[in-house]
């Protein structure tokens, strides 16, 4: 099993020189902040009380900023970073990929809690979040735990029942002839149950998360799900220490209180505030949980 290095960024005895910012490098302002608060407490809304597993690279700085947040926060979901790449397995779809490579990314799902056995007998249910344009990542994600769950014996009406997928999307106006992602895929029957949900943010802001920032870790594709498990490389490029800089500092903005009080007061202005699971996390960001 390939398990992709990350530095923890709660754990600054680790980093060394890895947590400092160099003068060129990009700094979370308070706008990009914002929008991730923002974010955030829809993506917390809308998974009523879920565990939340964010999906590839593009939303690591939201699980670094829930980290922040969640640091010493008793009965705050559980995050996972889920660190994986392939948009289009091939017309046969996910049963083409070798066998090699399929154990090593069921292996992968296992050891991150998020494989199909995992989910189906969980505490709580699990939300997959990733940036969506068709809804091609979640795909292959989906349609991987279906076959891990065949091939492990795990009833899989169990799992999907548990899931609720939340598509990162581009904030447009709302009609009847917006083009909406789910209404296009068909791989949807595998998960009859689970709820489908969409957080909408600035077009300009998940652009930026996509394509432009750089990224703390390579991207986990399937030609290195089968590769043996390696540490910390010898040497760091720059980019991916800006990255890593970047990383701590979005930690540290959301471990600051007020950042805490902040989301939770976002939170508290969705309409699934009602929910109780909702009104929990709130109080518990508060202190008063």
């Amino acid at each position: 099993m390939s398990r992709p290095f990350r530095w923890q960024v709660s754990r600054r005895e680790q980093l060394g020189s890895l947590a400092d910012a160099e003068p060129h490098f990009a700094r979370p302002d308070s706008g990009f902040i914002t929008s991730l608060r923002k974010a955030s407490a829809r993506i917390l809304a809308m998974s009523d009380g879920a565990d939340i597993a964010f999906i590839g690279r593009t939303p690591e700085n939201f699980f670094d900023y829930l980290s922040g947040v969640f640091e010493g926060v008793a009965g705050a979901p559980t995050l996972h970073l889920v660190q994986f790449s392939l948009r289009w397995p091939g017309l046969d779809g996910v049963k083409a990929i070798p066998e090699a490579q399929l154990a090593g990314i069921f292996d992968y799902f296992e050891a991150e809690g998020v494989s199909a056995a995992q989910i189906a007998a969980g505490e709580r249910p699990l939300a997959l979040v990733d940036f969506v344009a068709r809804g091609g990542t979640m795909e292959s994600v989906v349609s991987l735990l279906h076959l891990q769950a065949e091939r492990t014996g795990t009833d899989w009406k169990s799992v999907q029942r548990r899931l609720t997928i939340i598509g990162l999307r581009q904030r447009t106006k709302n009609s009847p002839n917006t083009w909406r992602w789910q209404q296009h895929a068909q791989w949807l029957g595998l998960i009859p149950d689970a709820r489908i949900l969409n957080v909408s943010a600035e077009m300009g802001f998940l652009i930026m998360l996509a394509n432009y920032q750089p990224k703390t870790t390579q991207s986990h594709s399937p030609e290195r799900w089968a590769a043996p498990e390696r540490g910390a490389p010898p040497t760091v490029p720059d980019e991916t220490r800006e990255a890593m800089a970047f990383a701590v500092q979005v930690f540290d903005a959301g471990n600051a209180r007020e950042e805490r009080f902040a989301l939770a007061g976002e939170i508290a202005r969705q309409q699934q505030m009602r929910q109780p699971a909702t009104r929990a996390l709130v109080s518990r960001l508060k202190g008063l949980g």
